[in-house]
Formats: structure tokens, sequence, C-alpha cells
């Protein structure tokens, strides 16, 4: 479906732009407050669509998987074939990962205990892009029962505890933002979002309900409009508290992206991208291989692209557009060998 396709090559693009972004830039107030607004507003900007990387990424894993018909055969062949297989993929990256921080000097010394402990899942290796493969591995884990659940059910029946739901785990961190920037009373949550997945279960079940029509009703035009709205209530979030000296940076718990992403995801089903579609296709397949190595590549890169003689906008954008090369031509490389490629890249 290209469609489909277009969105998750867009999502690893984000992705990589999020990581150079704040790999350049200092994205807190004291820094953000010492250059042009111009340079700050770009770094803004640039990490909220690097931000909307992850919420697609998700939105298309309800829209695949949550409408599977999970019979006990189809779980256990789930587990083994895609569960079980991200977990042997991650625990083959924890190991690279370690080495590559002793051999470049980001960790001073090798502990064999740490590397353990990475691959149980005790901790996290010490990449900044990591947290999000233990979560999607205890989503996956938990898939086949939820799609089986959610076939039982009509769609219209998901609106009272998906808005329920939404409200607490998005709405709240938008106030909490405001108020703390305003040195305002604190605002918390006692509502536990556990048993829903947290609001990463949320962003899934979204996705399924996309897939079921949620958004039928906007039309191209509106669903443009809305996106822009929200993009930009989410930009000024985050430039809200630079003026008294505070840093926000935009998480996955912000209403704004989340509404955002989830209108941007069904734009999506009306665009075409520029180019072959072969090309963005291909860039779809390999995105999970394309985010497991375009960390290290930022972490070795982004010195030298800091000592460049060159605007801070330019650097971002450089930095990203050599990672992405880099990557696909080590995808490329791995992809000759089809069983390196299923173990290396999760290559299905």
């Amino acid at each position: 479906i290209p469609w489909l396709d277009n969105a998750r090559a867009f999502a690893i693009l984000a992705v990589i732009l999020v990581h150079a972004t704040e790999h350049i830039y200092s994205m807190d107030a004291v820094h953000l407050n010492a250059i042009s607004f111009q340079s700050a507003l770009f770094a803004i900007i640039a990490f909220t669509i690097g931000r909307l990387g992850v919420p697609i990424f998700l939105f298309l894993t309800g829209y695949l998987l949550l409408d599977r018909k999970f019979n006990e055969d189809m779980c256990e062949k789930f587990w083994k074939r895609n569960w079980l297989g991200m977990v042997i993929t991650t625990e083959i990256w924890i190991v690279i990962y370690d080495i590559f921080l002793r051999v470049f000097h980001f960790q001073p010394h090798w502990h064999t205990m740490s590397l353990f402990k990475d691959m149980l899942f005790l901790t996290q290796v010490k990449m900044g892009h990591m947290w999000y493969m233990p979560m999607i591995i205890g989503v996956y884990l938990c898939i086949p029962f939820a799609a089986r659940s959610l076939q039982k059910l009509n769609a219209k029946i998901l609106i009272f505890p998906v808005g329920i739901l939404s409200a607490y785990a998005f709405l709240i961190p938008v106030w909490r933002v405001i108020n703390e920037t305003l040195s305002l009373t604190k605002i918390g949550s006692v509502l536990d979002l556990g048993y829903s997945g947290g609001v990463y279960g949320i962003y899934i079940i979204l996705g399924y309900c996309i897939k079921k029509g949620m958004l039928n009703f906007c039309k191209k035009k509106q669903l443009g409009i809305i996106v822009s709205i929200f993009f930009l209530l989410t930009v000024l979030l985050q430039i809200f508290p630079l003026a008294y000296g505070k840093t926000y940076n935009v998480w996955y718990d912000c209403g704004f992206l989340v509404i955002c992403g989830l209108f941007l995801f069904e734009l999506f089903s009306f665009t075409k991208f520029i180019g072959s579609q072969k090309w963005w296709t291909w860039l779809s397949r390999n995105s999970f291989g394309i985010y497991l190595i375009h960390f290290p590549l930022i972490m070795v890169l982004q010195e030298w692209a800091k000592s460049l003689p060159l605007i801070m906008p330019v650097k971002v954008m450089l930095l990203c557009g050599i990672v992405l090369a880099i990557s696909i031509l080590i995808c490329r490389g791995i992809n000759h060998f089809p069983r390196l490629s299923k173990l290396l890249l999760y290559n299905r």
C-alpha cells in the first residue's frame, strides 16, 4: 500500500532529523536564548517535525496489526516470527552498541555485567534512541490479545474509553507545561494508564481507529489545516517557556503533537510523494535497519559537523543527509546477505 510506505519513509526521515537536531543544537533555554531567534526557531521546528516520527510508526503498528485475525496458530506464529525476531535483533544490537561505545570512547570501560543488564532490559544501553526497543517489544507481546479483543467490538464503542484515556494521557501534560512555565500550582494525574499500554498503547489503538475510518469525514484540505494548526501549537508550546528562561522539549505525551500526528497520518492517504515510489517503498521496508544504524553514525559525526564554518541549520541538514546516505549504503550491503539481513535489520 503506497501511502503506508510513504508514511513509514517519512517517519524514519523524521527520526534522523530529530536526532541530528539535538546533536547540533543544545535544546535548552540557556543555549536557545543565546542564539538568534531565527536559528532557535529552526531548531524547534526541526525538532517538532522529528518528533512526529515515532507517532507515525506507532499508528502504523495499530493500523497494520490490530486488524489481523489472530487464532491460536496465528498467535504462536506472530510471537515466534515477529516478537522473537525483534528480540533477537535488539539483543544483537545491544552487544554492537556496547562494543561501539567502548571502541569510540563514549564510555571509558567495558563492563560485562552492565552488558548483561542491558540485554535483560534491566538497564538501558547508553544510546538515546534505544528507549524505543523495550517499549515496542513489550507492546508486540500483547498485540495478539488486543487484536482479538478489538475484533469483537464495534469501533464506535472505543470512542468513550479512548477519549477518557487520551484526555488524561495527552491534555494534562500540555496543561502542566503551561502551569510550570507560569509557576502556578503543579498539575499531576493519579489515573493509572498502564493497562492501556500508557501513551504508546493509546497511539497504537488510534492507528486501529484510523483503519476503521475514524477520520473518513475529513477531506484533504481540512486535514492539512488541522495538521498545520496543531503543528503551530506544538511549536508555540515550546517557544512559550523560553520567554521565562525555562525549557520544554516536546515529548510523545503532548496532546498537540498527538493530534497533529494523527491527522498527518490520515493525510498521507491523500498524498503522493515526489520521485519514484520504488525508492520510498525501499526506504519504508528498511526503516527499522536505518533506525538501528543511524544513531551511532550521528554520534561519530556530530563533532565534525559542529566544527564546519556553516550556520547551524545547514549543519543539521548536512548531518542528516550524510547519516541517511551512509545508513542506506550499509543497509544495501547487508541486504545482499538475506540471513544476515534477517538478524541485523529485522527484514522479514
